[in-house]
């Protein structure tokens, strides 16, 4: 009877209920020095808190155990059981980072490289390695280069210095778990679109040019909002860095017009024919245009009207002569 009740005790002490395991983990792991140590109180406060460690380290079956297996997120968000959110995973999947990775390349980013392991908070949370305001630090751990371009860009100082929620951030240009090839052509004629939901009265404007009319066509073979004002680079066009300050503009149309010369800068990318204090010549030439387009179309609406009338009164005349 003795050796029942030992086993009993001893069964439910190495093979806790999912309702105990949790406790049961936070005998070692929640000690400091241990690794990996989890902080109870910073844990059960993020997005799975609530739930057994046993629902992700599924591998675990009682303690003291041996290696755990890396836990792989998608077994529950990308089918979303559980209620997990499954649209982000489902991205991920068709993503650069996933496609690379799935090769065996251990540096590029998964789920936890992002969004870490235990401490996963809405990207709302300061607390998370997700919120706007970290996104390029976060990015930079792996594209240490470009994070040190973007933040001393426009978009940059913006976000990182003066704290300003419209300025973007990687995840809106780089399309956050998708992440498309940047060589792919979707990508680059739907960061024009991105541009625009910010710069809503360029991409207008834009859109009225020759560039403009064939990137809507579905070419990437003409110039768009990152071949002109640069990508992670992008200043203030009265910065002399900017690629298009004055000693910098002729050389970055000379990337697709290698024979232009400095007459070839004057062009107006973004010119509103309505705005007569900023473009007198365009606005005084399209309004000249448009009275002799109507004039045109008047005049000779008019010569065929009063045509057709004199005929048909001619003819009415003269089948009354008859």
């Amino acid at each position: 009877m003795k050796d029942l009740t030992l086993v009993f005790l001893l069964s439910c002490f190495l093979f806790a209920s999912p309702a105990a395991a949790k406790d049961s983990c936070y005998d070692c792991h929640g000690q400091k020095g241990m690794k990996p140590y989890v902080d109870k109180s910073a844990f059960e406060q993020s997005a799975h808190g609530h739930l057994a460690c046993t629902k992700c380290h599924f591998d675990v079956s009682g303690y003291p155990h041996g290696k755990v297996s890396k836990v792989n997120c998608g077994a529950c968000h990308f089918i979303g059981t559980e209620g997990a959110p499954k649209e982000q995973a489902q991205q991920y999947k068709l993503s650069v980072h996933n496609r690379v990775t799935a090769v065996g390349n251990a540096t590029l980013p998964t789920c936890q490289t992002c969004h870490g392991s235990h401490y996963i908070y809405p990207s709302a949370d300061t607390r998370s390695s997700t919120n706007r305001q970290k996104i390029p630090t976060l990015c930079s751990q792996c594209h240490p280069r470009e994070f040190e371009v973007y933040k001393n860009s426009i978009h940059g100082k913006q976000l990182l210095e003066d704290n300003n929620p419209a300025a973007p951030t990687c995840f809106q240009c780089h399309m956050e778990h998708l992440t498309p090839p940047t060589a792919s052509n979707a990508w680059q004629l739907a960061l024009i679109k991105q541009c625009g939901d910010c710069h809503s009265e360029e991409l207008k404007t834009y859109r009225k040019t020759y560039h403009g009319k064939v990137t809507k066509l579905g070419y990437v073979t003409v110039a768009k909002c990152s071949d002109c004002h640069g990508a992670h680079d992008i200043l203030m066009l009265n910065d002399p860095d900017s690629t298009l300050s004055r000693k910098n503009i002729l050389k970055t149309c000379q990337k697709c017009h290698p024979a232009a010369t400095p007459g070839f800068t004057k062009f107006y990318a973004h010119a509103e024919e309505k705005d007569r204090a900023k473009y007198p010549v365009l606005y005084y030439t399209f309004l000249f245009m448009t009275v002799l387009l109507l004039g045109t179309f008047a005049f000779f609406f008019t010569h065929t009207f009063l045509w057709a009338y004199r005929s048909l009164k001619e003819r009415m005349n003269k089948k009354g002569g008859e």
